[in-house]
């Protein structure tokens, strides 16, 4: 009987065991903390579910109905169920006034997914510019397949606009495309229609392609978003799908759009084809489902948005009150983005609050270079919630 030689049995690639995600990571010590009795305020996560929001009954009737009635058990198109893509297609021209492409159209297992196609298609040794602070996926798709992802600088003074200038300045003979989050995570900003504007401009000056996660895009409260499809004719790669406004992220349900009027970019199209078809398809019932109500009409979602504005300005009344933070109020999406004006390293006290308190943020420092000295909240839970969790923020805040 032969023996397994000592140390590793495999060799494992480097661009694996540097990948971080400290949405999740935190949660590891979270539970750590949880096991010695503590109470645990679950502020980390983007899942409306978690709290006191729930999937409309219209979708999950869409569902059962989906499995059952319709059979929809067996393996979809790898682009996406084709009824599905022609509401998609339908969807933005609802509401954007966009003319699409059905067959510029990917399903895919949430925007992850989509954002994991991208980094794998572009040439290692390149680069591509994301805002700051970013949302962590985009660092860390990237980073695995040796492309550089470039933070460019979002205004914390101006609402966490992008900086223009700043986008200028860092575009590159490497650099292969422009990144716009908005509505964002994690800031909660609403991007004007001005910026959009500029950016696009500058992407197209540069032959760059322009990728614009929309994921929040009915979530806003100043009824303000502007699809970037719909401001610009240069090409937009849009990422969208339904975890957030129709408050199903388990679904893993999500959508890419290539809008390229002359095909400038059909290669880089079919590199992210070729992946959807060696992963099979998207969630076929899902999508079935989804085909049958993404144009109907959303009457769940004004409440939600009011829930969503109250308590996100409850938090930032409470959080702009205290001493040693501030934040910029989110004007959509869940979440907000406070400073950390006392004098320790953002990481540091998130994880001593969460130990002392048991209220678990996000360390603004796993968000990008930008994102060092602040945190990540969302804004999901009750009033009473919050106010129960603030009240031992504020308390913490008098011992650091």
């Amino acid at each position: 009987m032969s023996a397994f030689k000592e140390g590793t049995l495999m060799e494992l690639s480097p661009n694996v065991t540097n990948i971080q995600y400290a949405i999740r990571d935190i949660v590891i010590l979270a539970k750590k903390v949880e096991k010695q009795g503590k109470k645990l305020y679950y502020f980390n996560i983007g899942d409306p579910d978690k709290f006191d929001f729930d999937t409309p009954d219209f979708l999950k009737q869409a569902l059962l109905e989906a499995v059952t009635k319709d059979k929809a058990n067996y393996y979809s198109d790898s682009a996406g169920d084709p009824t599905l893509r022609k509401e998609i297609v339908k969807r933005q021209k609802r509401l954007w006034g966009t003319d699409l492409d059905l067959n510029k159209i990917l399903v895919t297992s949430g925007v992850s997914e989509a954002i994991s196609f991208i980094s794998a298609s572009l040439k290692a040794g390149t680069e591509v510019l994301v805002p700051s602070p970013a949302y962590p996926p985009y660092l860390s798709y990237f980073n695995y397949h040796n492309i550089s992802p470039v933070e460019y600088h979002t205004l914390e003074s101006e609402d966490w606009q992008p900086d223009v200038e700043d986008i200028q300045r860092k575009i590159s003979p490497k650099t292969q495309a422009i990144i716009i989050i908005n509505p964002n995570n994690p800031t909660g900003a609403v991007y004007s229609k001005k910026v959009v504007k500029k950016i696009a401009d500058l992407a197209g000056e540069h032959n760059l392609l322009l990728i614009s996660d929309e994921i929040y895009d009915l979530l806003t409260f100043e009824k303000n978003f502007r699809s970037t499809a719909s401001i610009t004719d240069i090409p937009v790669l849009e990422l969208n799908g339904i975890s957030k406004t129709l408050l199903s992220p388990g679904w893993r349900l999500g959508w890419a759009i290539l809008r390229d009027d002359n095909d400038i970019y059909s290669e880089f199209w079919e590199a992210l084809a070729k992946q959807s078809r060696i992963r099979l398809c998207a969630n076929s019932p899902v999508q079935v489902a989804v085909s049958k109500i993404i144009n109907k009409e959303m009457d769940f979602l004004p409440a939600v948005i009011e829930k969503l504005e109250k308590r996100a300005d409850y938090f930032s009344t409470r959080v702009n009150g205290m001493n040693g933070l501030s934040v910029v109020p989110p004007k959509g999406a869940f979440y907000a983005f406070p400073r950390i004006s006392k004098d320790i390293n953002d990481r540091r006290f998130v994880l001593d609050l969460l130990q002392e308190t048991g209220v678990l943020f996000v360390f603004g420092s796993g968000f990008g270079e930008l994102g060092k000295g602040h945190f990540r909240s969302v804004v999901l839970p009750d009033v009473t919630m919050m106010r129960e969790a603030l009240d031992h923020v504020e308390s913490f805040l008098k011992t650091v």
